[in-house]
């Protein structure tokens, strides 16, 4: 390219990081450019689907969201999903690969989704017989979501340039994904890292506890609690937002709802650290958005119960890619790791 059509892929990348997303002439040197290695990352979710053009370098150069609902009850999920991809790839030429991160369980070739209760009718359908029937010379990888959300740290944040790593997204449900020696760890049947379904002393699970519905229901029990005057929480909604505002203005109460939220995470990993020898450990999803609240009391846990070979190495920070996550980590699926 000439020198002075770098300058105007300067100027667009400029306008995209300022102004958000831009179309570029199709005809140009400028739109070939920035074209011709991207990736279409899809993040499947139980309320959305998320669709976004990925270049090489984690760059989002154009996306999109729909209601998942409408997609099932409407043209049917798989039919939608076909279709919008289609979209993409006409107007797209040059996308090289489909990554798309599914919040669910995945067979051990990666050919089909083998437990999917937000989207049922995915289930065991040959979803890659007829991904890649549909776009023949097009690489199509299938994950779990979580699992994407890791390789998404590793192409594009915190875990860039990392060898080990395990990321936990606490969100509606936890889950989990961890890179071992620069590798996707997937387990022996394909479907690792469920730490969200590891079971506590108390008998519940991770999830049952502190997946976001859940802990907001017990949020609402410990304000309800709390003396009048108290705390500016009661007699309102718990949010996640309004939580993580009620800490940071130094509320006793949102603050000891961290705070048993991070005991019990750190009591899952625990095990997980001693199974794994991981210690750095990202978290991303909505509650992790006050990880400064929940850091202090998973650190305290580790270091009251790991010996120092573990504990002097832990490492936890907050995972980097926001609500980028889902589309950039299913579009890692189609980046070599190595």
């Amino acid at each position: 390219m000439k020198k002075s059509g770098t300058i105007v892929v300067l100027f667009f990348i400029f306008l995209k990081n300022h102004f958000g997303n831009i179309i570029v002439p199709y005809n140009s040197d400028t739109f070939l450019y920035l074209y011709c290695s991207m990736i279409l990352g899809i993040d499947i979710g139980g309320t959305s689907v998320k669709f976004g053009l990925v270049s090489d370098q984690g760059q989002i150069t154009s996306s999109e969201k729909f209601d998942t609902a409408e997609w099932v009850n409407h043209d049917g999920f798989t039919p939608s999903l076909i279709a919008t991809i289609k979209k993409y790839t006409v107007s797209f030429p040059e996308i090289k690969g489909v990554g798309i991160g599914f919040p669910g369980l995945i067979s051990a070739d990666r050919r089909k989704v083998i437990m999917l209760p937000n989207i049922p009718s995915v289930e065991n359908a040959p979803i890659m017989d007829l991904l890649e029937k549909e776009f023949p010379g097009i690489l199509i990888k299938i994950e779990n979501d979580a699992k994407c959300a890791a390789l998404g740290e590793y192409h594009f944040g915190e875990g860039k340039g990392s060898d080990n790593f395990m990321l936990i997204a606490l969100g509606t449900g936890v889950g989990s994904g961890a890179i071992i020696n620069k590798q996707l760890f997937i387990g022996a049947r394909g479907n690792a890292m469920e730490i969200g379904h590891i079971f506590l002393s108390d008998g519940k699970t991770l999830e049952q506890h502190i997946g976001s519905n859940q802990l907001f229901k017990y949020a609402s029990e410990v304000i309800s609690k709390a003396p009048e005057g108290s705390t500016k929480l009661k007699g309102t909604a718990i949010t996640g937002i309004a939580l993580q505002k009620a800490a940071r203005a130094g509320d006793i109460h949102a603050i000891a709802i961290y705070n048993y939220a991070g005991n019990l995470i750190g009591e899952t990993l625990i095990s997980v650290i001693r199974v794994l020898d991981i210690t750095t450990i990202l978290f991303g999803g909505g509650i992790s958005e006050a990880f400064e609240f929940l850091a202090p009391s998973i650190k305290l846990r580790l270091d009251k119960n790991l010996p120092p070979y573990y504990s002097k190495d832990i490492v936890l920070k907050k995972a980097s890619l926001s609500n980028d996550a889902g589309i950039l980590g299913a579009a890692g699926l189609c980046i070599d790791l190595d």
